[in-house]
């Protein structure tokens, strides 16, 4: 499986996409987008929780589980979808954000 020590997350996406047999084109159809946004996903350094969902479920690989190990946090869901976040490390600011990303993708889930 894909190494996450140094996580460049298009790489990684990149990487499970390639061991996933699919094509880019039966790839682009599931994420509704055209062709030549599957091939830039692959050189982005960032991505949103939304978009990394929907690559979780349709690659059958849990990128938010890899991204959060990588950068320290730890993170338990309960059946009322409820989070408990654990922070390591991080700035007050970047707590306060990524608080605020997750309950946005909670929120539409």
């Amino acid at each position: 499986m894909a190494n996450t020590d140094n996580v460049h997350i298009g790489h990684l996406i990149k990487s499970v996409f390639d061991e996933s047999g699919m094509t880019v084109s039966e790839l682009a159809r599931k994420l509704h987008c055209e062709r030549t946004n599957v091939y830039t996903i692959s050189r982005r350094r960032t991505v949103d929780v939304e978009l990394l969902a929907m690559l979780s479920e349709i690659l059958n690989y849990n990128f938010l589980d890899d991204a959060m190990k990588h950068y320290g946090l730890t993170a338990t869901f309960s059946p009322k979808l409820e989070l408990n976040i654990g922070f390591e490390g991080f700035t007050a600011e970047k707590v306060e954000r990524l608080k605020e990303v997750l309950s946005e993708f909670i929120e539409k889930a």
